[in-house]
């Protein structure tokens, strides 16, 4: 009797065991129930497509046809210009210029400009005390000006073409007429030259590189404008010295900028040139940002070992692919590549299985899918037997 309830006994605890084990499998996750219903199938030598070893076992999901991506580049901040610099130079804080019939009580002064090449203009200035008759103004022995002179006619222009590089100034007055009382004169305060340099960096360019121009749907150039001046000018953008923008900018509705550029225009290697006429302006936060609909389709790799590769040279093991899609009625059609090969399915069936002994190298091997249309896949597996 007592042996009798050992057997029960031991009989309870097998079947015990048992639903626990297949319960465990039917629990696990599908990529790792596979591994061991495939461990098993090995074991029972039934034939079936997954028996052998597993080199991959993954799940892709969906492998959508019509991926994107987009490609952000920010480039260096700008300061463009064009603006004038002013400099001053006292002649004389006093001075008095006179002439009659006995004597010309004129006054010279000798000065030198070393960037005279880079000069925009230049002017004398000067306080009118007290005047009678006409003043003459000679620079390097040219008259620029001749006749009677108020404050509504300074500063008078100097014409810097008739600069060198000593330069002499003559004050004088005109010939009063054959009284000898009489005389024409001028006095002056604070005698000054008054230079304008005009200081400018009106092009400034910045470059970037776009990888296949053909696949870019959208290119926007977006950049924060800010005025250092009160000047307000025109700014013009090249695109690969193509125009693709220009207009007036005004300092009082500064905000981001966003610029669609036409794709067409685009190459590998692109040139942004941006101009202005006047003004003083900073550039910051420059973006481009390219959008493509590149396939950036996911790869997946695996492992082939020495061992056996050579029992694959050897023609003793077979390396098959297998997909497993989640409906048995939809065409799924894609390009496979293995390495440098590539081959194409087109099935509704809920699985797909192919030979792809010959496409492998030893070490690490890639396999990538390019859909031509959407799909899912459940489980992507490499496995050899």
């Amino acid at each position: 009797m007592k042996r009798g309830q050992s057997a029960i006994e031991i009989t309870v605890l097998i079947l015990l065991i048992l639903c626990l084990v297949i319960g465990y499998i039917i629990l696990v996750p599908e990529e790792v129930r596979q591994d061991l219903l495939g461990d098993l199938d090995d074991d029972n030598g039934d034939g079936d497509s997954t028996t052998g070893e597993t080199l991959l076992s993954t799940t892709p999901g969906e492998l959508s046809s019509a991926t994107s991506s987009t490609q952000i580049d920010s480039l260096e901040p700008i300061r463009i210009y064009s603006t004038i610099e002013t400099e001053s130079e006292t002649l004389a804080n006093s001075l008095k210029v006179s002439r009659n019939l006995l004597q010309n009580n004129y006054k010279t002064f000798t000065f030198s400009i070393d960037d005279y090449e880079d000069l925009d203009t230049l002017s004398l200035l000067f306080m009118i005390t007290e005047s009678k008759g006409e003043l003459l103004v000679k620079l390097n022995d040219n008259l620029v000006y001749e006749g009677e002179l108020t404050s509504n006619n300074l500063p008078l222009d100097l014409p810097v073409t008739y600069l060198q590089d000593t330069n002499v100034l003559e004050l004088s007055t005109s010939f009063p007429g054959w009284n000898i009382f009489s005389a024409d004169y001028y006095l002056l305060q604070d005698v000054s030259l008054i230079e304008d340099y005009l200081v400018e960096d009106t092009v400034k360019e910045r470059t970037f590189h776009v990888d296949d121009p053909g696949d870019v749907n959208k290119a926007i150039l977006s950049y924060f404008i800010s005025c250092n001046s009160d000047e307000e000018g025109r700014m013009t953008i090249y695109l690969n010295n193509r125009q693709v923008f220009s207009d007036l900018i005004f300092c009082e509705y500064l905000e981001e900028r966003e610029l669609v550029l036409d794709a067409d225009y685009l190459s590998n290697y692109n040139s942004l040139k941006f101009e202005i006429d006047e003004g003083d302006y900073s550039l910051d936060e420059i973006e481009l940002e390219i959008s493509t609909k590149g396939l950036n389709y996911p790869s997946y790799s695996f492992d082939i070992d020495s061992d056996l590769y050579d029992d694959i040279e050897a023609g003793e093991k077979e390396v098959y692919l297998e997909l497993s899609f989640g409906d048995d009625t939809s065409d799924k059609t894609a390009t496979v590549y293995v390495q440098d090969y590539s081959f194409t399915f087109d099935t509704d069936d809920d699985e797909y299985q192919k030979k792809i002994t010959s496409y492998i190298d030893n070490g690490v091997n890639v396999i990538n899918i390019v859909p031509s249309r959407s799909f899912e896949v459940d489980n992507l597996k490499v496995y050899s037997e």
